[in-house]
């Protein structure tokens, strides 16, 4: 389980929107300050964004506590297979198959990108049920 401290924002009945603030793997490396990706990681730094998360145990939350939120590392491992590795393979698949078929290189490269974004399409649909939404979504854990 992937987890964060968070500020409670506002309370709704089974959902409660919380502030956390941007963070990045860089974050907690030792080699941070001589590595131009930790560099990069800081301009994001320190901007907070506003969460909902389901509070499936019904903890007595108020605006202004602390609480930790946490996400399934599955999900996230699942989330980041369908956003990026779908059109990718999509992508390979239908230079393949141009190639294949011996088609114009100009041929070949509009039904990649069509297959690309077919993937994308394919992504955003697989994503958007409710079953989805929950599977995707963090949950409140405990009030610290």
């Amino acid at each position: 389980m992937i987890e964060e401290v968070t500020l409670v924002s506002a309370v709704e009945a089974r959902m409660v929107k919380v502030m956390a603030a941007r963070t990045s793997a860089c974050a907690q490396c030792a080699s941070k300050s001589n590595c131009s990706q930790g560099v990069l990681s800081q301009w994001g730094q320190g901007k907070t964004v506003e969460i909902e998360v389901q509070n499936p145990d019904a903890l007595p939350v108020k605006p202004g506590q602390q609480v930790v939120i946490g996400l399934e590392e599955g999900s996230l491992v699942r989330a980041s297979l369908l956003l990026y590795m779908l059109p990718l393979a999509l992508l390979i698949a239908g230079a393949l198959l141009g190639a294949t078929l011996a088609l114009a290189e100009w041929q070949q490269i509009i039904l990649a990108i069509a297959l690309m974004l077919t993937g994308f399409g394919l992504a955003r649909r697989l994503s958007s049920g409710r079953a989805a939404q929950n599977r995707y979504q963090p949950i409140l854990l405990r009030i610290v």
